[in-house]
């Protein structure tokens, strides 16, 4: 009896040829991916590409608005300046007109209202005794400019309360601007002896000038005056300010003729008690053109002299 054996041709042609069909559908995959995928890529450069030309292209058009705009800038500036300088040397040219005009009224004995009036300019336009227009107040309470001693043909304002050779020197500096008062003043201390003296409308615990009682109308002690010397006159060192605020202290005396005293008051200080030096207004000074408020007037505070 014979028996059958199973040989290779038993099995069917698909299963012959399955693994070289995978390796075909595989390849094929493959391209198709890497294809699409170079597709994917020329698109993107292409996009990158389109990015770039928009990018150079508002680079260009920036640049050029900011040309533009650096020229409207640099015209505008242009015209502003020379609007400015126009309206300048028209304003000056105007003020050359008036001060001409004042100062002829001024030789014709008027009496000028002194807000309306620029005394640098009328110094340098008229021969004046003293190279300064004088200031004046009259009963209706107003200042007016005039040369000096001249009376007002006039009559206007009334007659004059006080001028500006009634007043003491101190008073007479503090009028100045910190320009002019440097000019006129030949010592450090009587400087700041003037600019001190303008505070003076200013009293409280924080300013420079203490309201006093008793007597005293206000007061100056001398560490607030070496602080606020400090404060307001740049390099100078702790020891020159005390220096200064002494030196500043006596010449305050002698600029209003000894109407301001100098004394000693009591300072508490770390639990300790000092006698420091302090410049004293008192209730009865007599001050041109101010009226001092007697023993009996103003309200008494609650700090007492030392």
């Amino acid at each position: 009896m014979t028996t059958d054996t199973p040989t290779d041709e038993s099995h069917t042609p698909t299963e012959q040829v399955l693994p070289d069909q995978l390796d075909e559908l595989v390849e094929q995959r493959i391209q198709q991916a890497t294809a699409d995928l170079h597709e994917q890529i020329a698109d993107l450069e292409a996009e990158v590409d389109d990015l770039r030309d928009e990018l150079a292209n508002e680079r260009d058009a920036r640049r050029e608005a900011e040309a533009r705009l650096a020229n409207v800038a640099e015209t505008v500036e242009g015209e502003h300046d020379a609007r400015l300088s126009a309206l300048e040397a028209k304003a000056n040219g105007t003020r050359s007109m008036i001060a001409e005009l004042q100062s002829r009224e001024l030789e014709k004995s008027a009496h000028l209202q002194y807000d309306n009036v620029e005394p640098n300019i009328m110094d340098e336009l008229l021969d004046i005794e003293g190279e300064r227009v004088e200031r004046v107040t009259k009963d209706d309470g107003n200042h007016y400019a005039r040369l000096p001693g001249e009376e007002d043909a006039l009559n206007r304002g009334g007659a004059v309360a006080h001028s500006t050779a009634d007043l003491l020197p101190i008073q007479r500096l503090a009028r100045y601007d910190d320009e002019m008062l440097a000019s006129v003043t030949n010592r450090k201390p009587d400087e700041l002896a003037a600019k001190a003296w303008r505070e003076r409308d200013d009293p409280g615990r924080y300013q420079l000038w203490t309201t006093g009682s008793s007597g005293w109308r206000v007061y100056l002690k001398s560490s607030d005056l070496a602080d606020w010397i400090r404060a307001n006159e740049e390099g100078v060192s702790k020891n020159y300010a005390q220096e200064l605020a002494r030196r500043t202290l006596d010449a305050m005396r002698e600029l209003s003729k000894h109407r301001l005293i100098t004394t000693q008051k009591k300072r508490t200080a770390d639990g300790l008690t000092y006698k420091e030096n302090v410049v004293v207004l008192t209730d009865d000074a007599d001050l041109p053109g101010e009226h001092s408020l007697g023993e009996s007037e103003g309200p008494a505070t609650d700090e007492v002299a030392g």
